[in-house]
């Protein structure tokens, strides 16, 4: 006899949880499912229609499956899961990758209907299989009694009614996408196979070299030394973007960094952090690069381990390009540097000529009189560079001192990486400040869908002190991160929802990156349209929150300071009667011993 249960969340938490517009990593986290449950072999299966476009999923596997015991712990509370607690797989053979109890919702991503068709053995001995028949539109599920089979275990999910975007795994970044999420688990794990549709995954075809770094050992603690392995793509791979994963030691993918790594021409890589430590601070990883005091120092050190590998490729580069000139005769020094005056100027022109190199002609003659004259601009007193510093980039000559300067303290290649960090903000600053103002798009600039995912990967406009710990996220989330910041997520913790248990979702939740003499600060942060002037009404959304939070026993912590901000763009009169008042900071509305709420 079937039973039906019901999972209570509406359409929007699903979309929360399934991210409809990420249908690959859907399909990534799927696969992770199958890996966790120590399958060997995966198959993910795309069907299309008559008229190519995507009809249904289908992911199946030969891992050990769920019984029926699993079905209703797993299945009809979102969160339980028994990977909750344990970091490896059933009999030890890998390490996990996930533990939230969430990832079978992200199915929900490709299609409304998912199916799940699972053999297990089960308590007696033999093998049983279950149904579970799941809906995104109504949240019930269906789960038919156990059945004995015969056949060996595994699992197949089925997705039906494709989502709106699902037709992006018929799209040709689809598979570079999966071997880069897969790349370290099969170069460890050769034996596992993974197809996807119709073809296996094969990180061979489109490495062109792998490098492993080992990182400082005293950042690794208990944990041991990590590693630094850098994957170098081929041409197959070129448009993989650089990208930071961070890994368990077996190479299981657990979060990816969001700082922009240093690019180099005709160089696509991507650079995985492998670290035990990961695992057990999986929980709090988006953290890792806004200064965690763990995880922090780990992912800057494979930061500054990846500039430095870069900068010895661009040297040997160089020395290439170099050695060919000279070969050809056409280098404009005739002998080796002696002095070390001579050595800055041969070491300024080598950086300056190789990156003007695919100007310099084929043809002989002409290439060797353009190094030469590039040799004799350089060193003509005071300088063409400083000429050009002077006359193109209007520097004073205080300016080129002060350059001068940090060329002495610091390399080059550092000083262009800080100012494209800082131009890139002011470019982002410039074209937030178009989107929020100009009459015609603020009108069309959404909370939700626009403004929050622009802002949610830049906590730095909220402060260079403050790291993003949750994005649209309930309050238990919250709390979660708030115990584990503290170092106190070992508690039991009961779930947090506002009035009537509706659930309170936070746009933005920070937090200082480290604790200051005055203990820790946080901050919530709601956001609003530009096109909707801020009222009570919503001031009364954000004293729900702060309120709720403040009140909540499970939140107290000593030395724990709170601001709620209410960010909109304009707001009316007697929102602005509240914000302006006497002996209060200008935008402070209501100030307790812990917390300020702000408009």
């Amino acid at each position: 006899m079937s039973k039906r249960f019901t999972v209570h969340l509406n359409a929007d938490q699903f979309d929360r949880l399934a991210r409809p517009t990420q249908p690959v990593t859907a399909v990534v986290e799927l696969v992770w499912n199958a890996l966790d449950a120590e399958a060997d072999e995966v198959e993910v299966i795309i069907n299309r229609t008559p008229m190519d476009a995507l009809e249904s999923v289908v992911v199946r596997d030969d891992g050990h499956g769920m019984t029926a015991f699993d079905v209703d712990r797993d299945f009809v509370q979102l969160g339980g899961s028994w990977k909750k607690g344990a970091s490896r797989s059933r009999t030890g053979r890998r390490q996990m990758h996930g533990r939230k109890g969430e990832g079978r919702f992200r199915a929900f991503a490709l299609g409304e209907v998912v199916e799940w068709n699972t053999t297990a053995e089960g308590l007696s001995g033999g093998l049983e299989r279950v149904e579970v028949v799941g809906s995104m539109i109504t949240g019930d599920f269906q789960v038919d009694d156990p059945k004995t089979v015969p056949r060996k275990t595994g699992t197949t999910v089925r997705i039906t009614r494709p989502r709106e975007h699902a037709n992006r795994l018929l799209s040709d970044n689809a598979r570079p996408q999966l071997v880069l999420a897969f790349a370290p688990f099969l170069l460890r794990f050769p034996d596992v196979t993974i197809v996807h549709d119709g073809q296996r995954l094969d990180p061979a075809t489109l490495i062109s070299s792998t490098i492993d770094i080992p990182l400082d050992e005293e950042l690794g603690g208990s944990h041991g030394r990590p590693v630094l392995q850098i994957i170098e793509w081929n041409e197959r791979g070129s448009s993989i973007a650089a990208s930071m994963l961070l890994c368990s030691s077996d190479g299981t993918v657990l979060h990816e960094t969001r700082e922009r790594l240093p690019g180099l021409k005709d160089f696509a890589y991507t650079a995985y952090v492998k670290w035990p430590g990961f695992q057990d601070y999986a929980s709090v990883l988006d953290f890792a690069d806004s200064g965690h005091e763990i995880l922090g120092p780990v992912v800057e050190a494979g930061r500054a381990a990846i500039r430095q590998y870069l900068d010895q490729i661009s040297a040997a580069r160089r020395t290439r390009i170099v050695d060919r000139w000279k070969e050809e005769r056409i280098y404009p020094f005739e002998r080796p540097p002696e002095t070390s005056a001579e050595h800055r100027t041969q070491r300024l022109f080598d950086l300056v000529a190789v990156t003007a190199a695919p100007a310099v002609s084929e043809v002989r003659t002409e290439a060797k009189l353009t190094l030469r004259l590039l040799r004799e601009a350089l060193e003509d007193s005071p300088g063409a560079l400083h000429r050009v510093l002077q006359e193109v980039l209007d520097l004073t000559p205080a300016q080129i001192e002060d350059f001068d300067r940090l060329l002495d303290q610091t390399s080059l290649g550092d000083i262009v990486r800080t100012t494209k960090l800082v131009t890139d903000r002011l470019a982002f600053l410039k074209d937030l400040e178009r989107m929020l103002y100009d009459r015609d798009q603020r009108k069309q600039l959404l909370e939700r869908s626009q403004l929050h995912k622009i802002l949610a990967p830049r906590g730095w406009i909220f402060g260079e002190q403050y790291g993003v710990v949750v994005s649209d996220k309930g309050l238990t989330k919250v709390l979660q991160s708030h115990r584990q910041l503290l170092g106190s997520e070992s508690e039991s913790i009961t779930p947090v929802a506002g009035d009537g248990g509706n659930p309170l979702i936070i746009d933005l939740f920070l937090s200082t990156v480290a604790e200051t003499q005055d203990g820790r600060r946080h901050l919530v942060v709601q956001l609003k349209r530009p096109s909707l002037t801020l009222t009570l009404r919503e001031l009364n959304q954000i004293d729900n929150y702060a309120l709720t939070i403040i009140g909540e026993p499970q939140f107290a912590a000593e030395g724990v300071h709170w601001d709620f901000w209410l960010l909109g763009d304009d707001m009316d009169d007697k929102l602005r009667t509240k914000a302006r008042q006497r002996n209060r900071l200008e935008g402070v509305v209501t100030e307790g011993d812990t917390y300020r709420v702000w408009a």
